[in-house]
């Protein structure tokens, strides 16, 4: 059976790749601009810079504040992004009244806080649970 000719595979065009002398990568965005017309012909391209080339160092040190999250080895097991919104909202709340949250435990193991409010609004909400 003989296949029509748009069904046969044509293969991209190679990627171009690029290798700029030191001079030319002085400005590497200048240099970008440069090769643009040449690399949107095919959408993608590999510039090589020149071996000496070290990228300037763009952090300001002195405005660059990161504050890593803390992440405690029962929220782990939060798999969910929900579960993870729930927790920071009650942790809030409980903060906005003057009060740490504590994690409950029972019997040495932490208490899903998120699991439990889920089972209290099945079984018709804090009034109806409390009765």
């Amino acid at each position: 059976m003989s296949r029509s000719r748009r069904d046969e595979f044509i293969p991209p065009p190679k990627a171009p790749v690029f290798e700029p002398t030191a001079e030319e990568f002085k400005d590497p965005l200048g240099y970008i601009n440069k090769i643009r017309p040449a690399a949107e012909r095919v959408g993608i391209c590999k510039i090589r810079p020149p071996k000496d080339w070290k990228p300037p160092f763009a952090v300001d040190l002195e405005a660059f504040r990161f504050v890593p999250r803390v992440q405690r080895l029962n929220e782990l097991e939060a798999h969910s992004r929900v579960k993870m919104n729930f927790l920071a909202a009650l942790t809030k709340f409980w903060e906005l009244q003057g009060t740490n949250l504590r994690q409950p435990h029972v019997e040495g193991a932490p208490l899903d806080l998120h699991e439990l409010w889920k089972v209290v609004l099945e079984e018709g909400g804090y009034e109806h649970v409390m009765v």
